[in-house]
């Protein structure tokens, strides 16, 4: 019979990471007596693959380590709508709600690249994390910075063609491939999954790119569009 062994150097090193990313969690942890890194769920997302709740209301409050991560809620006919991406250092504000007691969110977060996350569960974060001021500072801190960026980009947008956002967007990704739908790409420039698709097919005329099933291959350098 096999018997499991846990790693207690890798558990160290992921917990060290995590305060590494996150320095408030130390100081959290060590006034807790430990109780964050004991409770705390490590877990590595490939690219696509996604963390759900499975019905269960909050799935626990999620620290970035590595890569990034998009929230995404689900509603009742199974469609998913996009919220906002995450990398490291962030806070995932949606999931914050649980700490309002809230019913189930519908809630869950697929990695956009390969991921390292880590999952604080839900009970203790309201018992722990919620009870801290220096935390809820932090958190609101983090949801003010994400405002302001979406005011800063909502104000660019308005000076800017609907088609320059786009390609924008698309060089933003860094790659040669890109996995995303056009919904998803519509979401991101605040526009409609139709206006983008006749967009992209303008560009795609045009030689710069080749729209594939659930990818966008990039051919050209996309500078020469802007």
């Amino acid at each position: 019979m096999l018997t499991y062994v846990k790693d207690v150097n890798e558990e160290k090193r992921k917990i060290d990471f995590l305060y590494e990313v996150y320095p408030l969690l130390k100081i959290l942890d060590e006034k807790s007596d430990g109780i964050l890194s004991q409770n705390a769920i490590f877990k590595t997302l490939n690219m696509d693959q996604y963390l759900s709740n499975d019905g269960e209301g909050c799935m626990g409050f999620i620290f970035i380590l590595k890569g990034l991560i998009k929230i995404q809620r689900m509603n009742a006919g199974g469609k998913e709508t996009n919220l906002y991406d995450l990398k490291e250092g962030q806070l995932c504000n949606e999931l914050s709600n649980c700490f309002k007691e809230e019913d189930n969110l519908n809630i869950c977060a697929r990695a956009l690249v390969d991921s390292e996350i880590c999952v604080i569960p839900c009970g203790i974060a309201k018992r722990y994390l919620k009870q801290d001021i220096k935390f809820l500072r932090y958190m609101y801190n983090d949801l003010y910075r994400k405002h302001q960026i979406i005011i800063r980009d909502k104000e660019s947008n308005r000076h800017e063609s609907l088609e320059k956002r786009l390609v924008k967007l698309l060089m933003s990704k860094s790659s040669k491939s890109i996995y995303a739908t056009h919904s998803e790409l519509a979401f991101e420039i605040d526009s409609t999954r139709e206006v983008v698709s006749r967009s992209l097919k303008k560009i795609e005329k045009q030689g710069f790119i080749k729209m594939l099933r659930g990818k966008i291959q990039i051919l050209k350098d996309l500078n020469e569009l802007l």
